[in-house]
């Protein structure tokens, strides 16, 4: 059975193979650099015309305004992460929002405990929304900095997109348990959250940094 760790609400990560030397995320980007990294998330005919969102002064704010419907974004829910992710509008308005507002709340100080529990309520209130869609996310990234729910274990996994879809289960999709990474996977299975994962081909790289 393949070895995935759930790593947060949103990103599911997994320590394919020891590395003999981890990858550092490291712990600030200026601007340029998010805006670069963010769009490394999928593919350039799918990132160019996205929505960029930014961290400034612990907050996202929108970068470039984008006309494709999608966005892209950073994430940095533990200090020694890096998770460029672009999904279309339904998960940026859904699980994007998620892990933007959990981002916010560590840069605040507060626990994952404090953060969990913050999230959970927000969902009850309808604060925040789940996907009543299928929601697509990329995260296809060759800077992408995964690390376990204990912010350990540093780790590169494999170029992948994300469905979420409420309620999937494996089972029923005729999904079984394998070693291939060519048979998708299902996170969180039967949950509001759940979502296929599918390893592609290919790693997206960063723009060069302009001079």
């Amino acid at each position: 059975m393949r070895a995935w760790i759930v790593a947060s609400f949103v990103l599911p990560a997994a320590v394919a193979a020891q590395q003999s030397s981890p990858p550092t995320a490291p712990a600030s980007l200026s601007r340029a650099d998010q805006i670069r990294y963010a769009r490394s998330a999928a593919p350039a005919d799918v990132s160019k015309d996205a929505k960029i969102w930014v961290l400034e002064n612990g907050h996202y704010v929108v970068a470039v305004n984008g006309t494709s419907g999608m966005a892209c974004a950073v994430m940095r829910e533990r200090a020694n992460s890096l998770v460029p992710i672009c999904g279309d509008a339904e998960a940026d308005a859904t699980v994007m929002a998620i892990s933007r507002f959990e981002t916010e709340q560590r840069l605040a100080g507060k626990t994952r405990a404090e953060i969990k529990a913050e999230v959970g309520r927000g969902i009850a209130s309808g604060r925040f929304r789940l996907p009543k869609i299928p929601a697509l996310t990329y995260m296809t990234s060759s800077e992408q900095v995964l690390t376990d729910p204990n912010g350990e274990h540093p780790s590169r996994f494999m170029p992948h997109l994300m469905v979420f879809y409420p309620n999937m289960h494996a089972k029923a999709m005729g999904i079984v348990g394998s070693n291939s990474m060519d048979i998708p996977i299902v996170g969180d299975d039967g949950t509001p959250l759940s979502r296929l994962v599918i390893v592609v081909r290919d790693w997206t790289q960063p723009a060069k940094p302009t001079q």
